[in-house]
């Protein structure tokens, strides 16, 4: 196992991957508040656009 396997709250220093660390996370967001809050498609085209890619990358 990976040092940060084993501590998965620490950031990883390399640049390029703490932006793919902060995507992921602004996606996983966007993806949570779709589930909870439905009336919002429609309302803000980014996320939109999210909700779409999550769901033909699936």
């Amino acid at each position: 196992m990976t040092h940060a396997a084993e501590r998965p709250w620490e950031l990883p220093e390399d640049p390029q991957a703490l932006a793919q660390v902060r995507a992921l996370s602004h996606v996983r967001a966007l993806t949570d508040l779709f589930g909870r809050r439905p009336d919002l498609t429609g309302v803000y085209s980014p996320a939109d656009l999210t909700k779409e890619a999550v769901l033909w990358s699936a």
